[in-house]
């Protein structure tokens, strides 16, 4: 009856290959090494295909086709389609359909890798089930990219050449067939596997919550780097139109570099991204939530409460007052601007920012001493 139960509910062939991929990779490579040595051609297979496979990931299938953070050269959709296929996730049409399924049902029994249902479940559970097996119905606007045409008909062709075939050959140029497939194919496959599923089980489970209260997505600078530059996932749930995970110069996103560098060349084009007003007010809005949370817990929060609230209205009336400099400047620019009102306009906002800022970081100091006294 139990057996009965598992094989109508989950996709044996599914668990059995999931489950295959990091075994031959915990037993043959070592194996591999004993009898046959390691040459420096097959950790450098494996470090580019990763590479070139997590951000087709990333880059292509999240950021390009799934919220259409940014737009690109038919070429460079192509190129995309081919480095995702290689991470031997799905098609896009697939792969998008559940990702934007679970943007919009965070959370919820909707969402298809919901935190809330369990850790492994989010990890890798929800593939093992037959119920994720629905046909796609919110990706009308990509299903005539001819990229993603081409995928869908040659889909498992492409990804079993790109992801086995091609590293066994690259093998073969240097007299190690077997090495190059060990290297490039599974254990470059499962790892692209286990850093894209971190996204949606350790990144909605370590880190900070500094732009949305009410998700169970997650800041890590420290997972970044394990996922291609989308632990800064928070961000990302408030803002997933933009084309940045990591916002700050420094942060480690290297999908944002390419993206960027790539404009100056015009391959990629309409870089979508938040205004520095809407993150500085996410940030504002975040902190006065966490704090209000936290006053219920605390008896004497009387004594900070006409600080909290003077230092509140200076964020507001900052905001409000870089809101209208915005707005004002949107005008300007339809019309021929000068020097001198770009010039005024890049100062107020500056110190607009300042402001802000230090009251952020008063309401920072005061939130630190709260949490202290609970």
């Amino acid at each position: 009856m139990i057996s009965k139960n598992f094989i109508k509910n989950y996709n044996i062939p599914m668990i059995f290959v999931l489950s295959l991929l990091p075994l031959i990779c915990i037993i043959g490579i070592p194996l591999y090494i004993y009898y046959n040595g390691l040459v420096w051609q097959e950790p450098v297979i494996f470090i580019i295909g990763w590479f070139l496979a997590g951000l087709g990931i990333t880059m292509g299938y999240h950021r390009l086709f799934a919220h259409k953070t940014f737009k690109a050269k038919p070429v460079f959709e192509w190129i995309l389609m081919l480095f995702g296929s290689m991470a031997l996730q799905n098609t896009i049409i697939k792969w998008c359909s559940d990702h934007r399924t679970h943007h919009q049902s965070l959370d919820t029994n909707k969402d298809p890798y919901s935190i809330k249902k369990g850790f492994f479940h989010a990890h890798i559970g929800w593939i093992f089930k037959k119920e994720n097996n629905y046909k796609a119905n919110n990706v009308s606007d990509l299903e005539k990219k001819s990229a993603i045409k081409f995928q869908n008909k040659y889909y498992w062709q492409v990804a079993i050449f790109l992801s086995f075939i091609l590293p066994l050959l690259i093998g073969l140029l240097y007299n190690r067939p077997i090495g190059g497939l060990l290297w490039g194919g599974f254990l470059r496959v499962t790892l692209v596997h286990h850093g894209t599923f971190f996204i949606n089980s350790l990144c909605h489970f370590l880190g900070k919550k500094d732009y949305e209260l009410n998700t169970t997505a997650k800041d890590s600078w420290f997972m970044a780097f394990f996922t291609f530059g989308e632990g800064y996932h928070n961000y990302h749930h408030k803002f997933q139109w933009d084309y940045r995970n990591g916002i700050k110069w420094y942060n480690y996103d290297p999908g944002k570099w390419i993206i960027k560098f790539l404009s100056l060349f015009n391959i990629t084009h309409s870089l979508k991204k938040a205004s520095n007003y809407s993150i500085i007010k996410a940030k504002a809005d975040t902190l006065n939530m966490k704090i209000e949370i936290m006053s219920k817990e605390l008896y004497f929060y009387h004594i900070y409460e006409n600080k909290i609230k003077l230092i509140t209205e200076n964020i507001t009336k900052n905001l409000n007052s870089w809101k209208n400099l915005e707005l004002k400047y949107k005008l300007f620019k339809k019309i021929e601007i000068t020097k001198r009102i770009k010039k005024n306009y890049q100062q107020k906002e500056k110190l607009y920012k300042f402001e802000i800022q230090k009251s952020l970081s008063a309401l920072m100091v005061l939130s630190v001493n709260i949490k202290s006294l609970i």
